[in-house]
């Protein structure tokens, strides 16, 4: 196994571009992306629920089990090479998980398991941004060369896609019947201070300052609203090492159900993150015009 192509972690919090970020790396022929986009490996060991992290990936391991039972008994069409490959991957997935805590190898050996002359491997987990500046470090110094990107999306509109997107999960799973006022219900929730998880995910201020322990010739820090232009493709590329390629840039991934904020509930949004605007603004100077514009309103 050779770990010579640069480990990049994606950090952007939960609807920043992540999913279209695994896209269009997994099409990249200098790149070789894990079984799947979010390894969750670094917060599992952190204790940020393991268990949880752990069982999604053993209900993953016997959903795939299934279906090679299936396409082998005829009643289902798949590629029965692809789904065992995928099978022993995510095995080994599990395996990482599981003894993270002692041994990194595991772990390591996922990740650049069939790289061959790979530029780059990915581990795009947006819940790293949770981890502490420890954590951080420890990850930079995994491989010898790591890169580190975040990218953030305008608080006010992050947040509210968040909750859309829950809400739409929710509603896939029958467990909902009106995603909108599920949605807001979550709104209301967090504006109670209620619901600290999203509160976190959406703390640009803390995930700046963890990362200004990091060497910044290996952090590159965006936005989501800039993610989708050609000049920021090749800025990309560029920071990661691998030729330039051009992407689909309006091909949206994983998009939550389109729903209307009403204005109030809007202003209090403003109002609850206009620290996170300041401090963004006072990192990376410019911001884009919808930041600009939730900035003003507050």
């Amino acid at each position: 196994m050779s770990t010579q192509a640069t480990l990049l972690y994606a950090i952007g919090a939960p609807k920043t571009g992540t999913s279209w970020l695994y896209g269009f790396l997994d099409a990249h022929p200098q790149c070789a992306m894990p079984v799947a986009k979010e390894l969750h490996y670094w917060d599992s060991i952190e204790g940020l629920k393991p268990e949880w992290q752990r069982d999604q990936v053993v209900a993953q391991i016997g959903r795939l089990r299934d279906r090679i039972a299936r396409v082998e008994a005829g009643a289902e069409e798949g590629r029965l090479p692809r789904l065992r490959r995928r099978l022993k991957q995510t095995e080994r997935w599990l395996a990482a998980l599981v003894i993270g805590e002692r041994d990194h190898r595991a772990y390591i050996d996922l990740l650049y398991d069939g790289a061959g002359d790979a530029k780059l491997v990915a581990d795009i987990t947006p819940s790293y941004c949770l981890l502490p500046q420890k954590r951080l470090c420890e990850m930079a110094d995994l491989v010898p060369d790591t890169r580190f990107l975040f990218l953030m999306r305008d608080p006010v509109e992050r947040y509210w896609s968040q909750c859309r997107f829950m809400a739409g999960k929710r509603a896939e799973r029958g467990r909902t019947n009106d995603a909108n006022a599920y949605a807001l219900q979550l709104l209301d929730k967090a504006l109670r201070g209620e619901n600290a998880d999203i509160a976190q995910r959406s703390d640009y201020a803390s995930v700046l300052a963890k990362m200004a322990a990091l060497p910044k010739s290996r952090v590159m820090c965006g936005f989501y609203e800039d993610l989708f232009k050609p000049g920021s493709i090749r800025a990309l590329c560029d920071f990661l090492g691998i030729d330039r390629m051009k992407a689909e840039l309006k091909e949206k991934v994983n998009a939550g159900p389109e729903l209307e904020l009403d204005d109030s509930r809007r202003a209090a949004l403003q109002r609850l993150l206009a620290p996170q605007y300041a401090a963004v603004a006072d990192e990376m100077g410019a911001l884009p015009e919808v930041w600009q514009r939730n900035m003003e309103r507050v």
